[in-house]
């Protein structure tokens, strides 16, 4: 589980304020790993998409997923990164 800190509010977004996550991105990873399988494509897609499913259960959409917004905590261990965009 990823540790929420703080919540803020602002007129036009919410912002989440999480620990600190040191696994780095995965666009990262993937530039520096050259020969990265589909075994290892089918982990990253199966936690990034059960995560998507559970923000679309709650009525939040991201708007911004790309390789750079996903953090891992490990090397195949993904957690995500939201930036989530609300219009209150």
């Amino acid at each position: 589980m990823i540790t929420l800190y703080e919540v803020y509010e602002a007129d036009q977004y919410v912002h989440l304020v999480f620990e600190i996550i040191k696994g780095g991105e995965l666009f990262t990873k993937i530039k520096k790993k050259s020969d990265y399988t589909e075994g290892d494509a089918k982990k990253i897609m199966k936690t990034l998409l059960t995560v998507i499913a559970v923000l679309h259960s709650k009525q939040v959409v991201h708007r911004d997923i790309k390789p750079e917004n996903i953090m891992l905590l490990y090397t195949y261990r993904v957690k995500a990164h939201l930036a989530i965009q609300t219009h209150l």
